[in-house]
């Protein structure tokens, strides 16, 4: 890259940046023009007051511990759940912490259709998938893209919420299975200290502490983290630190500013488990380390903050704009196996192996204005919303590769110390290393129209336009793309009375090729995938709304899906076609006083209909064509079942069922992972002022495998337990 090109760039990447801020400028603006000017009143005049007729209602004595009311994801302003024509599945704080679910993907497990590679080194940190199709790069933070490689922890959310099917007019590129919303704890006005300890087998060590007060007009909280523990795998561990603090300031009655901080750092060691032998995990101590004793890396460095202004100009009107920076790092040795198990010959029951030296650098900056206005429109009650949004990625990514890796013993493996020829550092040949740059802008309109107090419809689009262009620095092609996409959403909800809800609704999503930031000479000129999502369901409010049910039938389909050329193995085209079919059903809230539930099952049916991609089966060996194969890492049935019951004001008990039918590690369905059910307990004693809580996890043993790929799977943890005091003031 020329010395002309590069200052070129720097200064058009800090034109745009400084374009990201201008419409928290034109909010600020229009806030100074719509004000109204103060009412002056004369204190000496005597004025007659008349109070209404205020009836007050006792609420019940406790809320619904592991029911969801409302949802900020399923549109961009708070909205009930039974209004929103779609799937949305809200993972409450209570449920989090009743099952320790100190990780989010531990939390996600409560969500139906959805399956998590959980300690893999994938692009993501958590790989997850939705309705049969990844949802790597369709995480977000308060409704704001949060894309970047790390695992994500819990102690500074109140809630996640997770969105499925096709979803591009809310949040863009992908959201082709769904997408996950983390909701971050936030000042509330009130004072107090909540902190916990935690220690548990695997010597796990983990404290947390939830801080918060107010002064006047300003309102500040304070979750600061810490955790180190070892792990049932040889030679694994986890230190992770975290501080997240936060402030909200009132400037006026109408107008509130906020600012949230997060700060997180990881060290950890990049795992893939055991090998992968005649297409099941090797049966072998799911402890067994295949890497090398030394040579172990996996460091995270994470920073966002966010400020977001909101303002409402009447009692109709509102305006919320959001400004997100995201720093995010990520430096790991791998350690993969680099083809299939040897089975005959001088290398029977052996395992090729590979490492790299990788480093991962992405920064975002994104803004997001979101109006909207209530109004009735011809005599119906209405709800317009509509805003835009910028945003700018950059992600830069370095790979050295390692030599002398040998094979390894699958069932005997005998581990040694660093040899010679592993990557230490960057210096010398790099395998890669390339810069990639992204830009979005967009616009959205999106309304409620309410026909009668039975009848609602929902209907809107979204205009994108996301850009990118893509760096080599070791001399190979340098590519970029630009994609324009409309993506609609309707859907139409018919409520008979307050405890029924139907729906049926339709969406659209599109995949560009530079979704995940990278890009090849395969597809970077290729047109976006396109993706359609029909659903149809019910959502009922029993027993006095204190217990609420769902259940919903959908096909996501991808009709036109990147596969290799049949004419050149080298080129991508557009003329695959991937499908799910499913149904979801689940039960959240209070069954009888003192008994919590939270059920969710899904049953998914996700195929490759076309595609012209082939692959050699590892235990075959045979070339076998994508087409006719389920989708990886989907599950045909899968669910949870938790509860809880309070015996007496202070002792509680409770445990649940984590279930997975079997699923295919590779494309063409040869590799498999068993199915598996896991059953987890806690007991808990509850005073006023503290807290101690008991939970054993896989009380049976159960040995299974939470994720896989082609040739290896990770195991999930054996029996286990964790005991957790925290106090409350």
């Amino acid at each position: 890259m020329s010395a002309d090109h590069s200052t070129t760039q720097k200064t058009s990447t800090a034109k745009w940046r400084l374009g990201a801020l201008l419409p928290l400028g034109a909010a600020l603006s229009g806030m100074a023009f719509a004000a109204e000017p103060p009412v002056e009143t004369n204190s000496n005049e005597e004025q007659e007051v008349v109070l209404k007729d205020v009836k007050v209602k006792a609420n019940r004595d406790k809320t619904t511990r592991f029911k969801a009311e409302t949802s900020t994801t399923g549109s961009k302003t708070e909205m009930a759940l039974r209004d929103i024509p779609q799937s949305i599945s809200v993972v409450k704080k209570e449920l989090i912490e009743s099952q320790n679910a100190f990780n989010l993907r531990d939390a996600l497990r409560n969500v139906s259709g959805l399956t998590i590679a959980a300690g893999e080194g994938g692009r993501t940190g958590d790989s997850i998938t939705l309705r049969g199709f990844s949802a790597n790069s369709d995480q977000y933070l308060d409704g704001v893209k949060d894309n970047g490689q790390y695992n994500r922890d819990t102690f500074f959310i109140e809630k996640a919420e997770v969105l499925k099917g096709a979803s591009s007019i809310l949040f863009g590129r992908g959201a082709t299975g769904g997408v996950i919303n983390q909701v971050a704890k936030k000042p509330t006005g009130r004072t107090g200290i909540n902190g916990s300890f935690t220690y548990g087998l695997y010597d796990f060590k983990r404290t947390a502490i939830d801080a918060e007060t107010k002064y006047q007009d300003l309102s500040a909280r304070l979750n600061v983290m810490y955790q180190d523990a070892d792990s049932y795998r040889d030679y694994n561990y986890s230190n992770r630190w975290g501080i997240a603090p936060s402030f909200k300031w009132d400037i006026s009655p109408d107008t509130e500013l906020s600012l949230n901080l997060l700060h997180q750092q990881d060290e950890g060691v990049f795992d893939y488990g055991v090998p992968m032998y005649q297409g099941r995990p090797a049966g072998v101590p799911i402890n067994t380390f295949y890497g090398f004793t030394d040579n172990r890396l996996m460091d995270t460095d994470v920073n966002v903050a966010t400020v977001a202004l909101t303002h409402r100009f009447n009692q109709d009107f509102s305006v919320k704009n959001s400004i997100r920076y995201g720093d995010y790092e990520r430096k790991y040795l791998t350690h993969l196996y680099s083809g299939a198990a040897a089975y005959t010959g001088a290398n029977a029951g052996t395992i090729a192996r590979s490492q790299a030296l990788r480093l991962n650098t992405q920064e975002n900056v994104y803004n997001q204005t979101d109006f909207v206005y209530k109004k009735p429109l011809f005599g119906y009650n209405n709800t317009l919303m509509f805003g835009s949004e910028f945003g700018w990625e950059e992600y830069d990514y370095k790979s050295k590769n390692s030599t002398g890796v040998s094979r390894v013993s699958i069932f005997n493996p005998r581990l040694n110390a660093s040899v010679t020829g592993l990557a230490y550092d960057f210096s010398g040949t790099l395998d890669t290393s390339r810069l990639t740059q992204a830009q979005t802008y967009a616009g959205y309109v999106l309304d409620q129209f309410e026909i009668n107090p039975e009848w609602k419809l929902l209907a809107g689009t979204r205009y994108d336009v996301f850009d990118a262009q893509q760096t080599d620095r070791i001399g190979a092609a340098d590519f970029s793309s630009s994609v324009d996409q409309w993506s609609p959403r309707g859907g139409i909800v018919w409520q008979p009375d307050k405890a029924q809800s139907y729906y049926f609704s339709y969406g659209k999503s599109f995949n560009p090729s530079a979704e995940s930031l990278s890009l090849s000479a395969n597809n970077a000129n290729l047109p976006p995938e396109q993706n359609n999502n029909y659903e149809i369901g019910g959502k009922w409010e029993l027993f006095d709304g204190k217990l609420s049910a769902t259940a919903a039938l959908f096909r996501l389909e991808k009709t036109n899906a990147r596969t290799t050329s049949p004419l050149d193995a080298n080129l991508q085209i557009l003329a695959g076609e991937q499908r799910t079919d499913g149904f979801e059903a689940g039960l959240a809230g209070e069954v009888l006083p003192k008994w919590d539930v939270s059920l969710t099952y899904a049953y998914l049916d996700a195929k490759i209909i076309k595609s012209s991609s082939t692959a050699t089966g590892s235990v075959s060996g045979l070339l076998k064509s994508f087409a006719g194969m389920t989708s990886v890492n989907v599950p045909e049935h899968s669910g949870v079942a938790w509860s809880t019951y309070h015996l007496t004001d202070n002792w509680e008990i409770g445990g649940g069922v984590y279930y997975a039918s079997h699923r295919y590690a590779d494309s063409v369905n040869e590799a498999v992972l068993p199915g598996y059910a896991r059953l987890d307990a806690v007991v808990a004693y509850h005073q006023k002022h503290y807290d101690v809580q008991l939970n054993v996890f896989n009380l049976t043993d159960t040995v299974y495998y939470e994720s896989g790929q082609t040739n290896s799977a990770l195991p999930g943890t054996p029996v286990s337990g964790q005991l957790t005091v925290s106090f409350k003031y």
